[in-house]
């Protein structure tokens, strides 16, 4: 996709300049655009041009749309309905464009000609309702756009366009964009990623005939939106079904519980629960559960959830009096399915039991065991460093179901194609494959670049966070309200932002809070956040990446900055000074 440069709010243009913009988007990235510029005509005044499209090569056009073609009278030399000739609108326009691209002295040709994407005219003749077909943009010119970019500039398409041209063009005119078209430009953007998603839910319809699915996708494929969607539809199969939505994420499984609050299904139920919270409610129907030890730190924590917890309802699965006051649902979904052990530890393979570790257990809630309709969610590469790999294993959760169909979901859509280009750059063993799950991202939307901001003083980092959160609301790029604060630390007081409560004059909250005031800024630490993404987000508390980077760290990184959709900010800690 081209670099779009937007100054000019959508609802302002008329229809054939969106048509127009519709092709243009489709070039690759060595174009850029520029849709609305300003410029003086021969009187000073000042006017706005539609569109400036930088090539690789050749230069700079100045493009002029037209609805339609006035008519030109010759014996009296005037343009119907117009005031004055637009070819002469055109050429003021090209003029003005030279005199500024000659001040900086960047060499770079400038090429001119009206568009009207509702005409179309041979490319043979010489002139055309009066205009000269050299200067002509019409609808067959549209359909061929490298064949007409060479008959534009002619023997200066030869010339490739140097970073300094084109530094020199978005100095001159990429600098005057408005707040109200950065925000109309990125509020635009997120419609787009909202249609990319739910056209995909095509796929959905296309693999309602199998049973069980095993749909495997990177970060940012939108796996999470496919879980809910296809968790609506399990409950509105036939008379309704009870399905079970199994979240890993806590933060998520909120979000999770107020979606499904909020939408009204005809028939059916879908339920809504964690991975920790189920398995507590199995353990309270076995009449006793594990505590976990007071102020436990992350291995005792681990340790609990990986071995207590389960081995606790293991022993519970092999009492049927137990088994049977546990809840049933008629169909599973499941999110980030690779948290989900496959297997028992070693430790907890009692005799009798049945394979398929967690999943085992599952089954057991479901009335068709693993014949029953299930949609599993999932990235083996998404895994945290911290718990074992071996315990999940892609082809063994295809051997606990019955008749499984394996969908790969490529590429990655939430992100715009700086985000994702910012991403790339990070590599770190731990987190390459995960990187390489992005896929390509020549199909991703522009948007602002992604900052870094080095900060020695953790106490600094809150100053600096306010900063940031109030230059994105005056530049327009978004709301306070839409921003997410990311910290390392499950606890904030622990982190760099440590007592603050109040941030820009705006309440910070968890965002596992229920009813959180729609103003608040939200916060959460970066393992709560799995799952979750957000239209701006601003990560703290962790040092810059390298090579020399702990796996657990360069993972935590990742998938605090994976969580952004279009505005990120990294505030990068020294390692020496950061709170443990």
């Amino acid at each position: 996709m081209a670099n779009w440069i937007i100054h000019r709010p959508q609802a302002h243009c008329h229809a054939s300049e969106i048509r127009v913009a519709e092709v243009l988007k489709d070039l690759d990235d060595r174009w850029t655009i520029i849709w609305g510029y300003f410029y003086r005509d021969d009187d000073e005044n000042q006017r706005e041009g539609d569109f400036l499209v930088l090539g690789p090569a050749g230069g700079i056009l100045v493009l002029e749309v037209k609805t339609f073609i006035p008519r030109w009278f010759s014996d009296t030399g005037e343009w119907e309905g117009e005031t004055a000739s637009p070819v002469d609108q055109l050429m003021m326009e090209w003029a003005s464009v030279r005199r500024l691209l000659k001040k900086t002295r960047s060499n770079l040709w400038a090429a001119k000609a009206l568009c009207v994407p509702n005409e179309v005219a041979s490319r043979d003749i010489p002139i055309y309702m009066g205009i000269p077909r050299a200067l002509l943009v019409l609808r067959n010119d549209l359909d061929h756009w490298l064949r007409t970019w060479l008959d534009l500039f002619g023997a200066k398409v030869s010339q490739p366009v140097l970073p300094p041209g084109r530094d020199a063009v978005l100095a001159l005119f990429g600098a005057s964009v408005q707040a109200e078209s950065r925000r109309e430009f990125l509020d635009h953007t997120e419609q787009l990623f909202q249609r990319q998603l739910t056209s995909r839910f095509a796929l959905l319809d296309q693999l309602r005939d199998n049973q069980q699915l095993l749909i495997r996708g990177g970060t940012g494929t939108g796996k999470t939106w496919y879980a809910l969607e296809q968790a609506y539809r399990y409950a509105q199969t036939g008379d309704g079904q009870k399905v079970l939505l199994l979240v890993y994420n806590l933060a998520l499984t909120s979000q999770f519980e107020r979606m499904v609050a909020m939408r009204k299904l005809d028939r059916g139920q879908v339920v809504v629960w964690s991975w920790e919270a189920l398995f507590q409610e199995l353990a309270k129907a076995g009449g006793k559960l594990p505590r976990l030890p007071q102020n436990a730190d992350l291995e005792q924590r681990q340790a609990y959830y990986d071995v207590t917890l389960p081995s606790h309802i293991v022993t519970l699965s092999q009492d049927p009096e137990v088994v049977e006051k546990w809840p049933t649902f008629d169909a599973l979904v499941v999110d980030e399915g690779q948290d989900h052990d496959t297997d028992w530890p070693d430790s907890m393979k009692l005799p009798g039991h049945k394979p398929g570790g967690w999943w085992a257990i599952y089954q057991l809630l479901l009335h068709g065991g693993r014949d029953a309709p299930a949609s599993i969610f999932y990235d083996p590469a998404q895994r945290p460093p911290f718990r074992d790999p071996s315990r999940f294993c892609a082809n063994a959760l295809t051997a606990i179901w019955s008749q499984a169909a394996h969908v790969h979901l490529q590429p990655a859509i939430r992100y715009t194609r700086p985000l994702w280009s910012f991403l790339q750059k990070h590599r770190h063993p731990a987190i390459n494959p995960m990187i390489e799950g992005l896929g390509r991202g020549d199909h991703l939307p522009e948007g602002p670049e992604p900052e870094t901001f080095p900060c020695d003083e953790p106490a600094m980092a809150t100053e600096l966070v306010e900063k940031i959160i109030t230059r994105w609301k005056k530049l327009g790029l978004c709301n306070p309200e839409e921003v997410l604060i990311l910290h390392k630390q499950s606890d904030i007081a622990r982190s760099p932002l440590g007592a603050k409560r109040v941030l820009c004059g705006r309440n910070l909250r968890e965002v596992t809070e229920p009813d959180i005031p729609p103003d608040s800024i939200r916060h959460t630490s970066i393992n709560k956040a799995k799952g979750l993404d957000a239209r701006a987000v601003i990560l703290i508390g962790l040092p810059a990446i390298t090579e020399s980077t702990d796996d657990f760290t360069a993972y935590t990184w990742f998938m605090g900055a994976s969580r952004a959709r279009q505005l990120l900010a990294v505030i990068e800690t020294e390692p020496s000074s950061l709170k443990v």
